[in-house]
């Protein structure tokens, strides 16, 4: 018995409903500062001066989020069936979008507190490598158009992990305020992915005779 599959166009606008929700959940948390003198400029400017790490997190993780959207859009272009187990990362994926505003909501109140860091970045890195890994089963499972030349395939996953090594090294500083293991931590996974892009190398064409 076939194995069952997916409709992609039905994948595609689940993805959609979710970024889109995800994407106006952050404005949520972005609140109007209430005053005690209504009439007051300089006390509704003092409130706004408080709240910018809130709009801060906000216009960070609104861009973040769609970002990823861009990036799966790209991928699923190049993706011409979905399986089970795609269909089953997919959803993981989204699990990690629908907290994402939440992870934004704790950096927003509490910007100074390593917990919330702590929280923000993984949530970030499994975004980052979920999708990488998700394109990786897809090609392994043969879900991939066979149409699209070789050398571009291995060029998008080439690009995914290169971002995912780029963003882990990026977050290095900020895992180094959480603590020596967090950053040794980032430091391994992001020579990880560097050393994955090796596998994802274009053989060259023999030269003719």
């Amino acid at each position: 018995m076939p194995e069952p599959l997916i409709a992609k166009h039905r994948l595609e606008a689940l993805v959609d409903g979710v970024f889109a929700i995800a994407m106006t959940i952050l404005v949520l948390e972005v609140k109007v500062p209430d005053l005690v003198d209504r009439r007051s400029t300089a006390e509704l400017l003092h409130r706004l001066q408080h709240a910018w790490p809130t709009l801060a997190a906000y216009l960070l993780s609104f861009c973040l989020l769609g970002l990823f959207w861009f990036w799966h859009h790209r991928l699923m272009a190049k993706i011409l069936r979905v399986d089970v187990p795609v269909f089953a990362l997919t959803l993981w994926f989204l699990a990690l979008v629908s907290f994402f505003p939440f992870a934004a909501a704790l950096m927003g109140r509490y910007p100074v507190n390593p917990v919330a860091l702590m929280i923000y970045l993984p949530t970030m890195g499994l975004l980052l490598t979920t999708q990488a890994a998700n394109f990786a089963l897809a090609l392994h499972r043969g879900c991939v158009d066979p149409d699209i030349p070789q050398a571009e395939i291995f060029a998008a996953q080439r690009r995914n992990l290169r971002g995912c090594a780029l963003f882990f090294l990026a977050a290095a500083p900020s895992a180094a305020r959480i603590g020596p293991i967090s950053l040794i931590l980032c430091l391994l996974v992001a020579g990880a992915f560097f050393l994955l892009m090796r596998r994802y190398r274009t053989p060259k064409a023999a030269p003719a005779a």
